[in-house]
């Protein structure tokens, strides 16, 4: 019988992503998102789930460009995804934590043009083409 994963502790942060976004957004460069998608296929990344219910199952929210394209955003930590919605409706929110490479993945099975990381917090939009390379 094959051994389940243990799931990630709702506490959990992926410090190693988030501080490589901080020395990316100190110094931006390719290598520098390489880095950070490097770094968030191996360790755990929150998705938004809000709004999802047993009936429904899990539904990913995503975001809507200026341009109305869909960017996918992406957390360090459940802490991250609160700072992304108003103080008001903290309490209603939903994520679930999954495996950084099936977070990332998330890209390749919709019209989503870019991923975005700690939007509560940071303005680091990577578009899909990097995380296709780094996803393989």
């Amino acid at each position: 019988m094959a051994k389940r994963a243990v799931p990630f502790p709702r506490t959990y942060i992926n410090t190693a992503v988030r501080d490589a976004l901080a020395a990316f957004e100190a110094e931006p460069s390719v290598a520098g998102i390489q880095k950070v998608l490097s770094l968030a296929t191996t360790g755990g990344l929150v998705v938004d789930v809000t709004g999802s219910t047993p009936a429904s199952g899990p539904r990913v929210r995503t975001l809507t460009s200026t341009d109305g394209q869909l960017v996918l955003p992406l957390f360090t930590s459940l802490a991250e995804l609160g700072l992304a919605v108003p103080e008001a409706e903290r309490t209603e929110v939903q994520g679930t934590i999954l495996a950084g490479r099936d977070a990332l993945a998330i890209v390749q099975s919709a019209d989503i043009v870019a991923v975005q990381f700690d939007p509560g917090s940071r303005q680091v939009i990577v578009k899909r083409a990097f995380v296709d390379e780094a996803l393989g």
